[in-house]
């Protein structure tokens, strides 16, 4: 199958983007870990699907940490450098998860690793605002999820195939690319040193200098509109990581304990060649959208999406519901993504995006704490009515904040 490089994605973007790329293409293929954890504490440690919410939880919790320690050293310090020692760190503690095996330490040291890992992703956000020219952000987070993606078409069907003939490869997996993501960085991801009042910021108005002189906190309390997608991100992350631990579970339950874990291998394949598939369309389509127009609209297609799996009795009306709201995780990660780029003044940009990043782990945390018990009462298939009207709720604040932020600004004399 021939791939189409999305139209936007052209040699002008820094030399950094295109490494940056690289990067997250290679730490997707390798993803094997994250994705099935669901299924290893279920199948292969014992835990019934109420207590692995509980674990799950416990994990967001530590990629919460993570995403605080990595933006605070991302805005302290040389941005590759920390990159590349989490990136490392990383991948030492999955080798350690690989020798050990699957006993009682390995879900906290897959958690530690989580923690670490996590610490990456604001980082990688923030070097993307630095070297992007400003009028070519939005394409320039459309290719990282590009790459990102195409890695993780091809990663989850790997381990999906190793989950039960080689599971300790699939620590030993992740740890190897890793180790070559780090390489990358050091190699290839130069950065660009912070500068006072940085100019190409949206915000104007002064925030930058406001941001350089006083806290994170006066940063969002500055930006209102900020401060409310924020907000509102939990809700939304409370929906998308349904695909992390109410999918997996309910096709185990739907379709059996043998073709359950291939099968969500397959639905995640799926989810990465969609993305693969259509990034270029929906980005051009979505291109004169405002930012937030975009992210609502998103939340309308994980609530069409997500809500059909309660119709699902085999796996290709699973695929196709895959597709729907993929689509919707395309307008959603590339228009967010944009967005906090518009308005993170470049002194705090690690710590804004750690911040963003938070509100989404607070969700992912929230989601098997609310989807596992209803699992349990009523079936895993009760949990879809549930999250899409959860999405549409979403869909509506974000309408609304948009609103906010387009009165203000026509406001503004």
């Amino acid at each position: 199958m021939r791939i189409a490089v999305p139209a936007d994605a052209d040699r002008r973007l820094p030399s950094d983007i295109w490494a940056l790329f690289a990067v997250r293409l290679v730490v997707s293929a390798g993803s094997f870990v994250g994705p099935f954890l669901a299924m290893m504490l279920t199948m292969k440690m014992g835990y019934d699907e109420a207590r692995a919410g509980v674990f799950m939880s416990v994990v967001s919790v530590m990629a919460a940490l993570g995403l605080v320690v990595g933006g605070k050293l991302g805005d302290m310090y040389d941005r590759p450098r920390i990159l590349r020692a989490l990136q490392a760190t990383t991948a030492c503690a999955y080798v350690v998860c690989g020798v050990i095996g699957f006993n009682a330490a390995t879900p906290f040291v897959i958690a530690f690793a989580m923690g670490t890992l996590n610490g990456t992703w604001p980082i990688i956000n923030a070097l993307v605002a630095d070297v992007a020219p400003p009028d070519r952000r939005k394409e320039a987070f459309s290719l990282i999820y590009w790459g990102n993606n195409i890695g993780f078409s091809i990663g989850p069907l790997i381990a999906g195939m190793l989950f039960n003939t080689a599971p300790r490869a699939l620590f030993l997996g992740n740890a190897l690319v890793l180790f070559a993501a780090a390489a990358i960085v050091t190699v290839f991801v130069k950065g660009t040193p912070l500068r006072a009042g940085e100019p190409g910021q949206e915000l104007g108005k002064g925030h930058d200098r406001l941001a350089e002189r006083s806290s994170i906190v006066a940063v969002f309390k500055s930006n209102p509109v900020l401060t409310l997608y924020t907000a509102g991100a939990v809700l939304t992350a409370f929906v998308y990581n349904q695909h992390t631990f109410a999918l997996p579970i309910f096709l185990k339950d739907a379709l059996g304990r043998d073709v359950g874990p291939k099968a969500f291998g397959a639905v995640m394949m799926t989810n990465g060649l969609t993305v693969v598939a259509l990034t270029a369309a929906v980005v051009f389509l979505s291109k004169r959208l405002r930012s937030l127009t975009a992210v609502a609209l998103a939340s309308v297609f994980y609530a069409v999406g997500f809500g059909a799996y309660w119709f699902v009795g085999g796996i290709p009306l699973a695929l196709g519901a895959t597709v729907v709201w993929t689509i919707g995780e395309i307008l959603g990660s590339t228009n967010g993504n944009a967005f906090v780029a518009e308005h993170a003044p470049p002194a705090f940009r690690s710590r804004v995006n750690s911040v963003v990043s938070f509100a989404y782990i607070a969700g992912n945390a929230l989601a098997p704490l609310v989807a596992g018990p209803i699992a349990r009462s009523f079936g895993s298939a009760a949990v879809w009515p549930f999250v899409a009207a959860c999405a549409l709720v979403s869909a509506v604040y974000m309408f609304g904040v948009d609103r906010l932020g387009t009165g203000a600004r026509n406001r503004r004399p």
